[in-house]
């Protein structure tokens, strides 16, 4: 499926497209990512509004520090801020069970971030769908989807 096809997919649709990537290597997991909001309307309607409710506000994208550690990229009025580090874990998949590559906030970071993950595949070299999931119980089961742009 193509990135313009992932723009108003299914959550279904999404995840069999993110259960057939590899996920994203050591190597590729440098500089920064531009995110964009996949899937249904009403979870891309609600996306922004959610991050800003979770304190990331203008939130561009994630920045890979080396290959283990990423931050939040965040636009405000007076210039790029960036906020929550995260570790690049190999672990298995909550999405699909298979080994993968996951953003983990960490027990010390604040709610809600403390049970998210954003787990990596790759699209292509320089484009990975991301899905996002919430380990709490009544939430566990749902994963939404991002996708990741590298720019220069």
């Amino acid at each position: 499926m193509t990135l313009e096809g992932l723009t108003s997919a299914s959550l279904g649709e999404i995840k069999t497209v993110f259960n057939e990537l590899e996920p994203v290597p050591a190597g590729a997991r440098q500089g920064f990512f531009r995110a964009s909001f996949v899937g249904p309307w009403w979870l891309r309607a609600s996306a922004g509004p959610g991050l800003v409710l979770g304190g990331l506000p203008g939130w561009q994208g994630k920045r890979f520090i080396d290959a283990n550690t990423a931050t939040n990229v965040l636009q405000r009025r007076h210039g790029v801020e960036e906020k929550l580090r995260m570790s690049c874990q190999e672990s298995v998949s909550a999405v699909d069970g298979r080994m993968g590559v996951a953003l983990i906030y960490g027990a010390d970071a604040p709610l809600p971030w403390r049970w998210i993950r954003d787990e990596l595949r790759m699209l292509d070299d320089n484009t990975w769908l991301a899905m996002t999931v919430v380990d709490v119980p009544i939430l566990r089961g749902l994963a939404l989807p991002f996708v990741l742009q590298r720019e220069a």
